[in-house]
């Protein structure tokens, strides 16, 4: 859909590529799990899947992407991404409802000013990345 109006593609590009893949702040595979928070919440299949395997190669450790996928909010897993899945989630569920409190339990993990934007810019780019993937339909398995 994008690629026909090149212009909102380049700002796009740019975005994405600024939000995910700036250096310092918050790490890569944590943006990764606020997008996977975002795309579970959207239920947004593709973008779940994509940013799951994006972390799991980051990390090379699928326990943690499993336990979100079984267990959503409830995964068993370390407290920093627990709270960052839950910000995520939260988030993605209704952006007004975010409080003071849901940033001090980022700040509680150690989370520091810069990393608690990026979480929120990762998270909310896939809030409206899902959104868009919705308007295009459900995915189709080749045959």
């Amino acid at each position: 859909m994008l690629a026909h109006d090149p212009e909102p593609l380049r700002i796009r590009t740019s975005l994405f590529n600024g939000i995910m893949y700036d250096k310092g702040g918050l790490s890569r595979e944590e943006r990764e799990l606020g997008a996977v928070a975002a795309s579970v919440v959207n239920r947004c299949i593709y973008c779940a899947a994509v940013h799951a395997q994006r972390y799991n190669n980051l990390t090379r450790d699928e326990r943690v992407m499993q336990e979100i996928f079984f267990n959503g909010e409830e995964a068993e897993i370390d407290a920093r991404q627990r709270a960052i899945l839950k910000f995520g989630m939260r988030l993605s569920e209704c952006p007004p409802k975010v409080t003071e409190d849901d940033i001090a339990s980022l700040r509680a993990v150690g989370l520091d000013d810069q990393e608690i934007l990026d979480l929120t810019l990762s998270t909310t780019l896939f809030g409206w990345a899902n959104r868009l993937m919705h308007t295009l339909g459900e995915p189709v398995s080749g045959a």
